[in-house]
């Protein structure tokens, strides 16, 4: 039998809500007569501000929560002027025609300079300070070149111009000119959000030269006179040959790289930011471990003195905020002094400077007795080639270099010692011959012509 509907308990009934506070603004925009994608913009600009506050509610908030607000779009949007006006326009409605509460004049910050919009877009998606200061001055020479004209009213003509300009009268090297154009694109592409589109520059020529190469036995005198660094600077010099490391690849190395257990070094964030593992030469074990015992004790007289913040990849430091006084990311190459960190300010210890270690490996070039200039380059590209002689498979040999294209691999084979491409001289093969085949072959010439 079914329950009588007059037993059924009286179903309660609930007051309609007023609208939330964003649909209200939502609705206010529309009497006024904004349309509908204007209408949008202006919601997500408020629901923008209460983000930014803390989900706190506009009531309990002013005029410096709004001016805060209003200075952080300012700073942080890549078109800041359009952006500031709707902004405002967002905070007047909510204000004034919403709560109806006058926060009288909402002030207009100044956006940052071109430059500096240009750095933060740098650092946000992670470049490198070295990648940041090269943009920024090619950016800076661009904006000279023209008169100081704002970019936004140049495009792909004045571009080539520049480019051109480089290439003709300022006599620069090709990897220098692609330099500056990586720069402009992303100025106008990352930054001004701007197309160039295609264009065509006088091209700086670039020529092909191949590696110099060190013999063995060079590679074992220079070593033996790299001097600096308290010893350091033989153990990074051994290192760059060892394992085929670039110059900042060696510099930037933390001590949770060096895996003795494991026989390896973790190379992070080398070129293009790719990671790679290389192996841990046996002859400089005894070295890193002292190295390692070196950079605990100092690690722990920075810790005594709060001094043993590091500067961390990415937005590691925000992840795990206590890893920047951790041992394992320290550099394990740190310099004896102290030093800012351009960015933040901070003091901390950083690793050595790489041109101290530059210096010091031309001068042992230079004791060594070598009439060849020896940069720290040049540890690697012997490390490459001698692995080719060896006999080492080039794709093994270009992971290890962490090349991205087998091709910049194969330049090794043209400098082997085996000759170009690995072929052996005939004239080489000559000398192979014993007397008696050198005889018996002139005898046989005789015989023909006999």
């Amino acid at each position: 039998m079914s329950t009588s509907l007059l037993s059924q308990p009286t179903p309660q009934v609930i007051a309609p809500q007023p609208p939330r506070l964003l649909d209200q603004v939502a609705q206010a925009a529309r009497q006024r007569g904004a349309s509908e994608p204007t209408t949008a913009e202006l919601l997500s600009w408020a629901r923008a501000y209460v983000l930014f506050n803390g989900m706190r509610h506009p009531r309990e908030l002013g005029l410096p929560d709004a001016t805060r607000f209003l200075e952080h779009v300012v700073r942080t949007e890549k078109q800041p002027l359009r952006a500031l006006e709707t902004a405002r326009s967002a905070l007047e409605l909510l204000y004034g025609t919403v709560l109806g509460i006058d926060l009288g004049d909402l002030p207009r910050p100044r956006p940052p300079r071109l430059l500096d919009q240009m750095s933060q877009v740098l650092r946000v998606r992670h470049y490198s300070p070295r990648t940041e200061a090269c943009y920024l001055h090619w950016a800076r020479q661009f904006i000279l070149f023209h008169g100081k004209r704002h970019p936004r009213d140049l495009g792909a003509g004045e571009v080539e111009q520049f480019l051109t300009h480089l290439a003709v009268k300022g006599h620069v090297s090709a990897s220098t000119q692609n330099q500056a154009l990586n720069a402009l694109v992303f100025l106008y592409q990352q930054v001004l959000e701007i197309d160039l589109g295609r264009f065509d520059a006088v091209r700086a020529r670039r020529p092909k030269r191949l590696p110099v190469v060190l013999a063995p036995d060079e590679v074992a005198a220079v070593l033996a006179c790299v001097e600096g660094g308290e010893g350091a600077f033989r153990l990074m010099a051994r290192l760059l040959y060892g394992c085929g490391l670039r110059l900042m690849e060696c510099c930037a190395l933390r001590v949770k790289d060096i895996e003795l257990s494991r026989g390896q070094i973790v190379v992070r964030g080398g070129k293009g930011n790719k990671d790679r593992v290389v192996m841990l030469p046996r002859s400089v074990r005894a070295d890193l471990e002292r190295q390692l015992e070196w950079r605990r004790q100092l690690h722990e007289r920075d810790l005594a003195c709060g001094v043993a913040r590091v500067d961390l990849p990415d937005a590691l430091e925000r992840k795990y905020p206590r890893a920047a006084q951790e041992l394992g990311w320290q550099f394990l190459f740190a310099s004896r002094q102290l030093s800012r960190c351009p960015r933040t300010g901070r003091l901390g210890r950083h690793h050595v400077y790489p041109s101290s270690l530059q210096r010091a490996v031309a001068q042992a070039g230079r004791t060594a007795g070598l009439s060849r200039a020896i940069h720290c380059h040049t540890f690697r590209h012997s490390f490459a080639t001698h692995l080719v002689e060896r006999g080492i498979d080039l794709r093994t040999i270009q992971v290890l270099l962490g090349h991205e294209s087998l091709e910049t691999t194969m330049i090794y084979t043209h400098v082997a010692r085996k000759g170009p491409a690995g072929v052996a001289s005939p004239l080489d093969l000559l000398h192979d011959l014993t007397d008696a085949e050198v005889e018996a072959a002139v005898g046989a010439t005789h015989q023909q012509r006999g």
